[in-house]
């Protein structure tokens, strides 16, 4: 298991919960919104590619407090 798996909260609260098989990762929102695939790539933090097909790939970067700040300005929190 990986740093990004579990339940996350964006800023407008929506759970977003993100699992991992074979390598691969996959976020799905409570809504209903995905499953978006996505992949964590190895760099000197913990970061995270996420293709959103209603959108755009966003890239994630976990920071040292648990949060995932996105290359699109969201941030999650872990839930």
């Amino acid at each position: 298991m990986n740093e990004f798996t579990g339940s996350w909260v964006d800023q407008n609260g929506d759970t977003i919960t993100i699992t991992e098989k074979n390598n691969e990762l996959s976020a799905k929102y409570s809504n209903g919104r995905g499953p978006f695939a996505g992949y964590e790539v190895d760099l000197a933090a913990p970061t995270v590619t996420i293709n959103f097909t209603d959108d755009k790939p966003f890239t994630g970067v976990l920071a040292s407090d648990k949060k995932i700040y996105w290359s699109n300005t969201t941030i999650w929190k872990k839930a």
